[in-house]
């Protein structure tokens, strides 16, 4: 039994000690977990997917044996978000093994436009929170993996674990840098530990574009304020060096691209308001009313 997943990369909002704000864009890392039931032990050679479908399978009470693969679109070591990628697209990848074998992959239809995946393994609705839990033992940050599960933007305590604000983005374009050299931030974050907090409540009131804007800078790049320049609506930049310049009007793309080509690399995407998923077909698709009734005495959060 093969199972793939797909979970997406993300951007910087905010960065700010113990707390985080984070958005979702089209690049994707595709998993799959290919189930070995006369072994045991599992083979990847991704240490963040061997060490989360370890936790998983161990969560759920089960030794069986997996392989896992995993392709990804996402530049590594680029602040992309592609550890927390890898994370939650193995998670997904292998608890759809375990409903397959244990339970069952359903779809949750609310209205003509909105629906989602939701599992059942040993009669349990799987909490999506607890996907999230799964993957924070591999040592990823609280508010990308919740935005690469939940699509949209995400602006999080991560600390404690708790996501405070969660919505769709604009349909934006995306100009994304991968900029030739190290550019890592060197700067201690404690030393502007204030401005980054008032950053963060800045997204927390749904200010995104100006966090996004006041964090860039906050951690000073030149090639944030040459895309700033060129007609960018805000731009997003991690600690690693990647820069992703958001634009409303796609006129405005040949100029962004202009005031940075000689930097790096130059990727054309876009923001990505979809979850992360399973790609199998449904075994049934439920109405809202009919998921309303389904048995409750267990902890559920559907966020």
């Amino acid at each position: 039994m093969e199972i793939e997943a797909i979970a997406h990369g993300t951007g910087v909002i905010v960065d700010a000690i113990d707390k985080g704000a984070s958005f979702a864009i089209d690049l994707k890392v595709k998993a799959m977990a290919r189930l070995l039931e006369d072994e045991k032990g599992i083979k990847a050679r991704d240490k963040t997917a061997r060490d989360i479908a370890k936790g998983v399978l161990k969560f759920f009470g089960y030794e069986y044996g997996l392989e896992i693969e995993t392709e990804s679109e996402i530049p590594p070591d680029n602040g992309f978000g592609e550890k927390e990628a890898t994370a939650v697209a193995t998670a997904l990848s292998v608890l759809g093994v375990l409903a397959r074998k244990h339970g069952v992959i359903n779809e949750l239809r609310i209205d003509k436009y909105l629906r989602g995946q939701f599992l059942i393994i040993d009669e349990k609705i799987v909490d999506k929170k607890c996907i999230i839990d799964l993957c924070m033992d591999s040592g990823v940050q609280f508010d990308r993996a919740s935005a690469s599960l939940y699509g949209g933007f995400i602006i999080a305590n991560n600390k404690k674990r708790e996501i405070l604000r969660r919505g769709e983005m604009e349909s934006l374009h995306a100009v994304i840098l991968i900029p030739k050299g190290l550019e890592g931030v060197n700067a201690n974050r404690s030393s502007f530990k204030n401005e980054l907090e008032l950053t963060w409540n800045e997204a927390l009131r749904g200010n995104l574009y100006t966090a996004m804007r006041l964090n860039s800078l906050l951690y000073g790049n030149k090639n944030a304020k040459k895309m700033l320049d060129a007609g960018a609506l805000t731009v997003s930049r991690s600690r690693e060096g990647g820069v992703i310049a958001l634009s409303r009007d796609e006129d405005k793309i040949r100029d962004i691209v202009n005031s940075v080509k000689r930097e790096g690399r130059i990727l054309i995407q876009r923001v990505m308001n979809t979850e992360a998923k399973i790609l199998v077909k449904p075994k049934k698709v439920v109405k809202i009313r009919e998921f309303l009734e389904l048995k409750g005495d267990q902890e559920f959060n559907w966020l």
